[in-house]
């Protein structure tokens, strides 16, 4: 039996005992190997052996990937959602060059608003006053320079982002960290579901995941990997907004961060971002020239 390689990568992520560190291995071993077209049993334990995979993790992938039971869960995920592999042209060029990105990412809504400049806003899951003034302020502006704001649906920041994005006319892409059948937290479900209408929303969890602690952490890798710029609105110190921004740091990606009062805890991550080098975002053309300078051919 013989996979494409767009089938390889559905089906790899769904593999028990396979995690990101071994997918990630599996696809910089495909890409060293242009002349590659398909997957089969001699050529998965070439991988295995060259890339010196662990022979649990071995035997598993093995086994597992050409089962009909692997199968059978990629079919139930077609029959719900999109999905774009590592190895799709439509993937985005962007998250292919981070250092582990996903290689399955499930979709519902319009992935053509990957191709407009975008921009990741993060911050509090209890943003401040001073913080809710401060995106009224910037967002329109950046929501009308077709801008299309990427955020995780969470509570907070995440949630006024892809508002300001709908109230004016703009777009928005939401990363979550469950299948795409769930919703945290489910406040957000209502908005979750007119994005699925109007705009995208993305997950590499396949169809029926319920939400776990360490998705989230990973989910906030793609945020940051899919765009070129990140604003952080309002982050308490050891914040996960830092997270995100930490990450966008280590990708070689913008940070742009909001000024904060002194005396607010929710923004020390915010003013030790800029004391470390962030970009101070005092009105919307500090965003604006940011994105779409970076984003010119």
């Amino acid at each position: 039996m013989q996979l494409t390689l767009r089938d390889f990568f559905m089906r790899l992520p769904l593999i028990s005992g396979i995690g990101l560190k071994t997918t990630t291995t599996c696809w910089r071993w495909v890409e060293a190997q242009p002349e590659l077209t398909t997957m089969t049993a001699a050529t998965v334990s070439q991988l295995c052996r060259e890339m010196a995979i662990p022979a649990a993790k071995a035997d598993q992938l093995q086994r597992q990937l050409f089962s009909p039971e692997i199968a059978a869960q990629v079919t139930t995920n077609l029959t719900h959602t999109g999905c774009l592999t590592i190895v799709d042209a439509a993937y985005p060029e962007q998250l292919r060059e981070t250092f582990a990105p996903p290689v399955a990412l499930y979709f519902l809504g319009d992935v053509r608003l990957l191709q407009a400049p975008q921009l990741a806003v993060v911050g509090s899951r209890h943003p401040s006053p001073y913080a809710l003034a401060a995106m009224r302020l910037l967002l329109p502006n950046v929501v009308q320079h077709r801008i299309c704001l990427v955020s995780g649906l969470a509570q907070g920041v995440d949630t006024l982002a892809h508002q300001a994005a709908l109230a004016y006319r703009g777009h928005t892409i939401a990363v979550i960290g469950t299948g795409l059948d769930h919703c945290y937290p489910a406040t957000n479900r209502a908005l979750m579901m007119e994005l699925i209408r109007s705009q995208l929303i993305f997950s590499e969890y396949p169809w029926g995941t319920p939400g776990a602690r360490h998705h989230f952490p990973e989910r906030n890798r793609i945020i940051a990997g899919l765009t070129r710029s990140t604003l952080v609105v309002e982050a308490a110190h050891h914040s996960g907004s830092l997270i995100t921004a930490n990450i966008a740091l280590q990708e070689n990606r913008n940070v742009l961060a909001i000024p904060g009062a002194l005396d607010n805890p929710n923004s020390v991550g915010t003013n030790e971002l800029i004391l470390a080098g962030a970009k101070p975002i005092l009105k919307p053309e500090h965003i604006i020239e940011e994105v779409l300078v970076d984003n010119l051919p």
